[in-house]
């Protein structure tokens, strides 16, 4: 899943905003209505943001397919920020109480590791103190961030500290603020190596380039209401400038649709979600890992005793009771998240994931399965196809441990999954019609998987693990919801990696062990390359052993959850494969980001 082009960090804001005499509630927020505008202009955007467990409908309407990405959504006990804001006849702004919920608390640790690759990010006025800006793109460098970087302020900072805003400016490439701020901040002379933009109301705008100023006029406009017209101008010029338009022509054409309505509601009306063509499907030739014939040959015949009857019926406790009129769509809305259950940092894996569930301990994937059942059994809209396209903290909510947190890591991309699955879905008709027709067809599990292919949580994974997962249980479950004779291929995740690797079936180069032996992050082509040649060595047992892909599949899952485990040492003296395994035990499974598995 790719880091967006524009990351913006700053909050959505509920405000009451007082025009001409009149009091209206709208949606803002520096960061919010900065992001919304740059997407409208055509970059991919997604905002960093501490936020309540539930979103007001205008603010989670923003996230969804082709809209705001909501991975870097940082979920927190309290509630958004409010602004009190009153215009006089000239249209200046007059500051009520206000509140800043937690965005003063925002640090660069909450922007996603995957975020860091960003083209860009921008650090809007958070918390309204500049101290908390200059801390967080200080983080940034310190994770090592080293992308295009922008950052605006307000007048309370320019006019308290003019000199930590000026220096904060001079940390960032392009630096956004009005005439009055400008003023406050450098007087006549901006810095050499900043780009200035500077907002002057009808006025147009300034633009400094580190050696002469330009000047911008400004189209005549009829005025609704002037909040958030210099963060979509700021908005506009980042999108247009990433996406190679015109960056001022883009930002003025913002800045007047956002005067022309209330709040971030201009912005909001234009943005509609938007699916892309599925990604090219390919499985990567493998370079530096091999299959080991001789060693696939050795387990092959340890397997063809000992994984007889080893297929899972996924329909015991967790799953969803056999009968049950909601379990086709539990299954599938459980199967698309069930990837990535460990936790890392930035130098690599950390430990997988567990949680209090029910007053047991469970596995991260059990956890899932877990949630997901109670829930529609609690609710059966629960999981209803508008409902997962338009709540983008849902998954938040259902994931939960006892104590009412969400311990799943990368939540973020859970959430900019369900929301594209329930906007695709709901236009395909939902699973039962794409079960109805893969039993129509000859091959109901090879028609069933190609037409997951189309599906967004299921198309990105040119190995196609989740979808030949969910067949799996559609075809094992005691309701046999697929029919046909036909097995799906390898259902190729972390922990068939990691026996295949300790086992000795795939061999990999010295330099690339070593890695896989620190659990320090690899590259996509070499976790490409291991996982191609696991999806081959599976295959191979499967057709060495003579037993259908369920039992092998079921058999060497069960082997790395009880046997060769990742974290402790594994305990080789009971399992199965302990008279054909190469004891490999210091390798691991590829460290790397996917929501393929």
């Amino acid at each position: 899943m790719e880091a967006p082009e524009l990351v913006v960090v700053g909050t959505p804001s509920q405000d009451r905003i007082s025009v001409g005499g009149t009091t209206y509630a709208t949606v803002g927020g520096s960061g919010f209505i900065t992001a919304l505008a740059a997407t409208v202009s055509g970059t991919r955007s997604g905002i960093v943001a501490r936020v309540p467990r539930s979103l007001p409908d205008p603010i989670a309407g923003a996230f969804g397919p082709g809209m705001l990405d909501p991975s870097g959504l940082v979920v927190v006990d309290g509630s958004l920020p409010r602004f009190t804001i009153t215009y006089d006849d000239d249209q200046a702004a007059h500051y009520g109480p206000a509140s800043m919920g937690a965005e003063t608390a925002l640090t660069a640790t909450d922007v996603p590791r995957r975020w860091l690759t960003a083209r860009w990010i921008h650090v809007a006025p958070i918390g309204s103190a500049v101290e908390v800006q200059a801390a967080f793109v200080a983080g940034l460098v310190a994770r090592g961030y080293g992308g295009g970087l922008s950052v605006g302020t307000f007048i309370g900072d320019a006019a308290g500290d003019p000199d930590a805003v000026r220096a904060l400016f001079d940390r960032a490439d392009v630096a956004f603020c009005n005439e009055a701020e400008a003023t406050l901040i450098f007087g006549s002379r901006p810095p050499d190596d900043t780009v200035v933009v500077v907002t002057k109301g009808a006025d147009g705008a300034d633009v400094w380039d580190g050696s002469r100023w330009s000047h911008h006029r400004a189209p005549s406009l009829d005025v609704i209401d002037p909040t958030g017209a210099g963060d979509a101008f700021c908005g506009g010029y980042l999108g247009a400038m990433l996406g190679g338009g015109d960056p001022v022509g883009s930002a003025m054409t913002r800045a007047g649709e956002v005067l022309s309505g209330l709040g971030a509601a201009p912005l909001l009306d234009r943005l509609r979600p938007r699916i892309g063509p599925p990604p090219a499907s390919a499985i990567p030739a493998p370079s530096v890992a091999q299959v080991a014939p001789d060693q696939v040959d050795a387990v092959s015949g340890v397997v063809a005793t000992e994984a007889v009857g080893a297929a899972l019926d996924f329909a015991g406790p967790g799953f969803p009771p056999v009968g049950s009129p909601h379990a086709l769509e539990t299954l599938a809305v459980a199967t698309l998240h069930q990837y990535g259950f460990w936790y890392d940092d930035d130098h690599g894996y950390l430990a997988p994931m567990w949680a209090d569930v029910g007053g047991r301990r469970r596995k991260g994937s059990d956890v899932v399965w877990e949630r997901f059942t109670a829930a529609v059994e609690s609710d059966p809209a629960a999981i209803d196809l508008a409902r997962l396209a338009s709540d983008p903290l849902l998954f938040d909510r259902i994931c939960v441990d006892d104590d009412g947190e969400c311990p799943v890591p990368d939540v973020g991309s859970h959430r900019l999954l369900q929301q594209a699955y329930g906007w695709a879905m709901a236009r395909r008709g939902g699973i039962g019609s794409l079960v109805a027709a893969a039993n129509r067809s000859p091959d109901p599990v090879g028609t069933f998987v190609a037409s997951l292919a189309e599906v967004p949580g299921f198309r990105e994974d040119p190995l196609h693990k989740k979808a030949r997962l969910l067949a799996l249980i559609y075809r094992n479950r005691p309701e046999r919801f697929l029919g046909g004779d036909t097995e799906p291929g390898p259902i190729v995740d972390y922990h068939l990696m990691r026996v295949c690797l300790r086992s000795g079936c795939v061999t990999v180069e010295a330099s690339v062990g070593d890695l896989l032996a620190a659990r320090s992050w690899v590259d996509a082509s070499t976790e490409a390359a291991i996982r191609g040649a696991t999806h081959d060595a599976i295959a191979e047992l499967a057709s060495r052993s003579g037993l259908p892909m369920g039992a092998v599949d079921g058999f060497v899952f069960s082997v790395a959850r009880s046997h060769c485990v990742e974290i402790g040492r594994p305990s080789c003296g009971t399992c199965p494969l302990a008279s054909v395994c190469a004891r490999k035990i210091d390798l691991f499974q590829p460290v790397f980001r996917t929501t393929a598995y």
